[in-house]
């Protein structure tokens, strides 16, 4: 992959947050640097970075496609009320597979993060 600048913003933006972003919000991140950048060029940046490994595509149900710099596999958790993705350690997580010729596995944990979850018991308690 040869170097561009506006790759090197859209990935420098991605890498500064655990947040697992969507496009639209890298956009906005990354013209704060190169205020001409386009979204086409954040688009086409971002899958060229998922093409060359640096970073990753999380797609979770309901969700808008959301990317990660940490391109290594590790499971991540969707909060099913905020929409808020983010990383489970992988000591978390236990999987055995029993399947020949596993290339890559993918998990999504869906849940009520432990925010919401405090938010609604101090609704339910009145507060």
């Amino acid at each position: 992959m040869r170097f561009s600048k506006q790759r090197e913003v859209v990935y420098s933006v991605l890498a500064a947050t655990d947040t697992h972003p969507d496009v639209q919000w890298i956009y906005l991140k990354a013209r704060e640097v190169l205020p001409n950048i386009s979204l086409g060029t954040v688009y086409r940046n971002l899958n060229e970075l998922v093409s060359a490994g640096r970073a990753m595509r999380i797609c979770a149900e309901g969700e808008s496609e959301r990317f990660d710099a940490r391109a290594y596999a590790h499971p991540h958790f969707t909060c099913l009320k905020c929409g808020s993705i983010s990383d489970i350690l992988p000591s978390k997580v236990h999987l055995s597979v029993d399947v020949d010729n596993v290339l890559r596995t993918d998990i999504m944990v869906y849940g009520v993060c432990a925010k919401c979850a405090a938010a609604d018991c101090n609704l339910r308690d009145g507060k």
